[in-house]
């Protein structure tokens, strides 16, 4: 048995059960976000914890919870994770590679079909309601959000560019086109940030090159553009841009005031059947530690 911390709030009751039976204490479930300065005070001297991917597992952390043994990651993105340190300290680590990213498309769709048909607060292009079918989108990385986002562009008949350090024949074979970021920028209604966690893609350069009057969606985490030139451009008349909360609670701070900035309080990725299979990899993996575990 282990003294188990849980920091991820999106697992459901059979899951948690699953947990708890692992655990040599009761475990405090979470139902919500965990904030940043309480991380190290819930995960105490627990040996194992479960954590998002918004919580920093950096060197401060584990000095602070020295009784780590394991950390299984609840999500993909180990960009918060310092996996030198941990290996470093033979710290024992797991991530959950999803290849299910459609509700993540569902989700910045919804926000487009909401903008560019008028029926939030705001009208793309107001005057008249407009459709998606026709219009370019420009994906920047082809990965497995990316890729979810393409095939719905296609279903409703968008013409799709991508840009992606390395070329995706099969995509292409389905219609995709392969250019620079400059010109994708500067081609599509609506560009679509599907990089990495905060690796920048777009600079001020990028920013300049964009097409007026169009759509920027940041489908990634963290902060993947130059943040003044941004700020330049959706001054200007007409441009607007689409966060969910993925994109990180500084981030929500910085931009949800400004005009013609939506950004959703949910994660996209985020619904009941996602958090289930999310909550049964996370026990998968937190069984296979334990099996593997000689120490205890």
């Amino acid at each position: 048995m282990y003294e188990i911390a849980v920091l991820d709030y999106r697992h459901d009751l059979e899951v948690q059960k699953q947990i708890q039976a692992f655990a040599s204490n009761t475990i405090d479930f979470p139902t919500e976000r965990c904030p940043e300065n309480e991380r190290i005070d819930r995960t105490g001297t627990a040996e194992i914890v479960l954590a998002t991917t918004w919580e920093k597992i950096d060197a401060d952390y584990l000095n602070s919870c020295p009784n780590l043994k394991y950390v299984g990651l609840c999500g993909t993105s180990t960009a918060n994770v310092d996996l030198e340190e941990l290996e470093r300290r033979g710290i024992a680590f797991s991530n959950i590679v999803s290849d299910d990213k459609e509700s993540v498309a569902e989700y910045f769709f919804m926000m487009l079909v909401q903008l560019t048909r008028g029926a939030g607060d705001y009208q793309w292009r107001s005057g008249n309601e407009h459709e998606l079918l026709g219009r370019t989108m420009g994906i920047i990385g082809l990965g497995k959000v990316g890729q979810a986002m393409a095939h719905m562009a296609l279903a409703y008949k968008m013409n799709v560019i991508y840009f992606s350090p390395n070329r995706k024949q099969t995509w292409e074979d389905k219609g995709l086109r392969h250019v620079k970021v400059n010109e994708l920028v500067a081609s599509s209604d609506i560009t679509v940030i599907c990089s990495t966690t905060d690796v920048v893609v777009l600079d001020a350069k990028a920013f300049t090159a964009m097409k007026p009057k169009s759509i920027l969606v940041q489908a990634s985490g963290g902060s993947p553009f130059d943040i003044p030139a941004f700020f330049e451009w959706i001054d200007q008349d007409g441009n607007f841009a689409l966060f969910d909360m993925s994109a990180g609670v500084q981030n929500y701070e910085r931009y949800k005031d400004l005009p013609r900035v939506i950004f959703s309080t949910a994660v996209a990725g985020d619904t009941y059947e996602t958090d289930a299979r999310r909550g049964r990899s996370a026990v998968k993996n937190l069984k296979k530690f334990i099996q593997n575990d000689s120490s205890n």
